[in-house]
């Protein structure tokens, strides 16, 4: 997305509601204002298709074939029926274009702001067994009294088809917007049924929680979560073997998940230190170097 695109959308947000924006913002087909107006108002979108059918079923492979598993037992759940495979960008390159894609970029800049991170990204199944999770909100790591900016914007894509019985995402719509409200377990909630290579997007302060699969479908998964560059992530996504990181480059790489911010490491650029592996800046020397240097500076 161009450069001066981002924040045009809250721009036209911003406006006097009896003023007509003539100019919304449409990336790939999709209008992108009304997305974001709609996280803005009920929490969560959903946006058909965005995967093809090819694509899916190549990262349905992907995950049943390269990335190690383990099992997910956290936020009420104890079944053992829910596989993660945390970090995958560290574990194949399957899934790279996903974070590049021009709607997914579009959203979350103008969501978010123009310096976001990559907070967490996870391929998951919730198997036949597996039972509902609490109802909690993905912002609530860090301790900032709300209300507070949008601090998450979350990607759901569907790799199976997302239905009641097989335990479709538990949404409490509206909520993010009531600041000093507990999440409450027994709140009404709707369950998002979407066909597989859809994806839904939510506010990092919406209720939700995975339902419990009652049916033989699994249902699989892709999460990725993006949040401010300022707020410390949930996943430290830094650490990955070479063969994936150290191909990064700062066009691909730095906007998705390896984004320079303040000092990064020892004042250099994370995409250079992942390509060349120097954590200790080049230029750093001894104190008796520098005094060395100021002494013949002083004679000259």
């Amino acid at each position: 997305m161009p450069a001066n695109d981002s924040g045009r959308v809250r721009e036209l947000l911003n406006r006097d509601e009896t003023m007509e924006a003539i100019d919304p913002l449409i990336v790939d087909g999709l209008n992108v204002t009304e997305q974001i107006r709609l996280l803005e108002d009920q929490g969560y979108t959903i946006i058909p298709d965005f995967l093809t059918n090819t694509q899916v079923s190549e990262l349905k492979t992907a995950f049943n074939t390269d990335l190690p598993i383990t099992e997910m037992r956290a936020i009420g759940t104890e079944s053992g029926r829910n596989w993660r495979a945390n970090n995958f960008l560290a574990k194949t390159r399957a899934a790279d274009y996903l974070f590049m894609n021009p709607r997914l970029r579009a959203i979350v800049q103008n969501f978010l702001a123009d310096r976001t991170q990559i907070n967490i990204t996870t391929l998951f199944n919730a198997l036949p067994g597996e039972t509902k999770k609490f109802l909690h909100q993905d912002d609530g790591l860090w301790p900032i009294p709300r209300p507070h900016p949008h601090f998450l914007c979350n990607a759901l894509i569907a790799l199976d088809d997302f239905g009641v019985e097989n335990g479709a995402t538990h949404l409490v719509p509206y909520i993010h917007q009531w600041h000093d409200l507990e999440v409450d377990q027994s709140a009404q909630t709707i369950q998002v049924e979407m066909k597989a290579g859809s994806m839904v997007l939510r506010a990092g302060a919406m209720w939700h929680a995975g339902g419990a699969n009652t049916s033989q479908p699994e249902r699989m998964g892709v999460f990725i979560s993006h949040g401010v560059s300022y707020l410390r992530p949930r996943a430290t996504t830094y650490f990955c073997p070479g063969r994936g990181c150290q191909n990064a480059t700062r066009k691909d790489a730095a906007p998705a998940r390896i984004h320079r911010f303040g000092l990064g490491v020892d004042g250099r650029d994370p995409v250079d230190v992942l390509k060349d592996g120097v954590v200790v800046h080049p230029e750093g020397h001894s104190a008796a170097h520098w005094r060395t240097e100021y002494a013949k500076a002083q004679l000259d």
